[in-house]
């Protein structure tokens, strides 16, 4: 703001030397720029002594303060108009600003509004900023705000609405006691979705989510993990599986998709620290749906003979590098490595059945 009053100052200085004891075509003096800064000029002198108006600058008046829906109308004589007329009409002037390169200079707020005979009228600003900053005399002072900028936020979708329609979603298959999806309400969000509660997707669906044990979904997993996956209806959710399936797939996500299954198998209101070997088995056949290892089913023949009664997640972590790296006839197996004592008793295990065969 200092650098355009600094601006308009300039040009006041040079249009009043310009004009000072110049002539118009009449022979008639024009008003030198002392003559508009005696004090009192604004409220104390008579119509009879204020300086008339051409009628071109009426129009400009009219023309400039006709912004946004409303109109601002100027008045015609500042020198009968009251100390709240003239604040309003200080704080008008103040709104538009001098255009560059366009020739034409703002009415300084603590001048006249009377233009000089002859004077260039000042240039409208039309701008998006202009409009935001006017002020509508039907309004008393209020901002006008433009139409368009309301027109945008229409044709947006709301975040809020979309949250609703997730919160419609798991209210859907929300336990009646309690505020999460249960057994029950499980039961039929697979249903909806066309797949059987055991099938890989729905552990991937879990992963997504997030949950922290299985056959429970809380509101804020259910709620979050649709917006992770930009779903809000069964519809939505199942045009997601392709792309869910090929991201489970990949390296890193499956390493964090295999960890997740070990605490996702956990009964964690008894507070139980390792999957029973009833569980851990059909967790590691489900894990491995997309990409079982040759190593599994002898694995799981040694758990059974050997009355193996749970897994350590110590265990289970390592289960995954064994079968990545470990070939299927166990011979690059290092017991000097620091593998799990239980993998060195699968291997001793194994040698045995073939030396006896």
């Amino acid at each position: 703001m200092g650098q355009g009053q600094s601006q308009d100052g300039d040009k006041v200085s040079s249009h009043q030397s310009g004009t000072k004891g110049g002539k118009d075509r009449k022979g008639k003096r024009k008003l030198s720029g002392k003559s508009k800064e005696r004090p009192n000029n604004t409220t104390g002198s008579s119509p009879s002594q204020s300086p008339s108006v051409p009628s071109s600058s009426n129009s400009f008046a009219s023309h400039s303060g006709d912004v946004g829906n409303g109109t601002t109308k100027k008045s015609s004589s500042s020198s009968t108009s009251g100390s709240s007329s003239h604040a309003h009409q200080s704080l008008h002037n103040h709104q538009h600003h001098h255009h560059s390169g366009s020739g034409t200079r703002d009415v300084p707020s603590s001048r006249h509004n009377h233009q000089p005979h002859g004077a260039p009228e000042p240039a409208t600003d039309t701008s998006v900023g202009a409009q935001r900053g006017s002020y509508s005399s039907s309004g008393g002072g209020e901002r006008s705000a433009p139409s368009r900028q309301f027109s945008l936020t229409r044709q947006t979708p709301s975040t809020q609405s979309k949250h609703a329609q997730i919160e419609k979603y798991f209210n859907k298959y929300r336990d009646s006691a309690e505020d999460a999806i249960l057994a029950e309400g499980m039961e039929k969000f697979c249903i909806d979705l066309d797949v059987d509660p055991t099938e890989f997707i729905v552990l991937v669906l879990a992963w997504k989510f997030e949950a922290s044990q299985m056959c429970r979904f809380t509101r804020e997993e259910f709620i979050n993990g649709c917006q992770k996956m930009q779903a809000h209806n069964s519809k939505s959710l199942k045009e997601r599986f392709p792309d869910l399936l090929r991201e489970a797939k990949e390296k890193k996500n499956f390493k964090d998709l295999y960890n997740f299954t070990f605490s996702f198998g956990l009964d964690h209101s008894s507070g139980q620290r390792s999957l029973p070997i009833d569980m851990a088995m059909p967790l590691w056949d489900l894990v491995f749906t997309q990409n079982r290892p040759e190593l599994l089913e002898s694995w799981f023949k040694f758990l059974k003979e050997g009355g193996i009664r749970g897994i350590s997640r110590d265990t289970w972590n390592m289960f995954l590098p064994f079968v990545e790296s470990i070939l299927p006839d166990l011979s690059n197996y290092d017991e000097s490595e620091a593998w799990p004592s239980l993998f060195d008793d699968f291997v001793e295990a194994a040698e045995v059945e073939r030396t006896t065969l």
